[in-house]
């Protein structure tokens, strides 16, 4: 399990670091709140310590927040487990072991959450596994289209209101950025 987490891990760091095509116009000419404009669908083939993992990430792009599929997480299941930093990259890919999505199945199910923002695209992304390893956003998955349903009505029920996921993240990830944002409300 541990070497699998491992190669989880090291899978996500070379992803985010990986080049993509570039696109010469802005995809996201305008962002959507509690929406997003288009679901993408990329699979990543990484080699690690000579094992082959394929990882398909489901991207919700064109939406108002990057952290919409982490606080979502953040809002049902509390903190996540791990954090994981790609290289140069400030903000984590967090981590959720062992959660039960749907309420009569007893599958647990591994996520990591993601999100980017550029000149180009804003997106929030989600990678689901079980607890045997398998990729279940893969094509073969009985569970990816029901996944991806569920992270979209995550996206959609976001609600301001609950704004603990930011405390708790920034005080994880960046402390001094939490207590600018803390000053920055006063302020107002």
């Amino acid at each position: 399990m541990k070497h699998f987490i491992f190669a989880i891990i090291s899978a996500l760091v070379l992803i985010s670091c990986a080049s993509t095509k570039k696109r010469p116009e802005k995809r996201c000419k305008s962002i959507l709140k509690n929406d997003y404009k288009t679901i993408l669908e990329e699979k990543f083939v990484s080699i690690v310590d000579n094992d082959t993992i394929r990882l398909n990430e489901v991207k919700y792009e064109c939406v108002h927040s990057t952290f919409y599929t982490s606080k979502g997480m953040y809002d049902r299941f509390g903190k996540w487990n791990h954090e994981i930093y790609p290289n140069g990259k400030h903000h984590p890919i967090l981590f959720w072991n062992n959660v039960k999505l749907f309420p009569n199945d007893t599958t647990e199910f591994m996520v990591a959450t993601n999100g980017l923002e550029s000149m180009k695209t804003i997106y929030t992304s989600v990678l689901v596994f079980d607890k045997k390893n398998k990729d279940l956003l893969s094509d073969e998955s009985e569970y990816r289209t029901k996944l991806i349903a569920y992270f979209s009505k995550m996206i959609k029920s976001n609600t301001s209101e609950k704004g603990d996921f930011y405390e708790v993240y920034w005080t994880t990830v960046d402390p001094k950025r939490w207590e600018q944002i803390k000053q920055y409300h006063i302020n107002k």
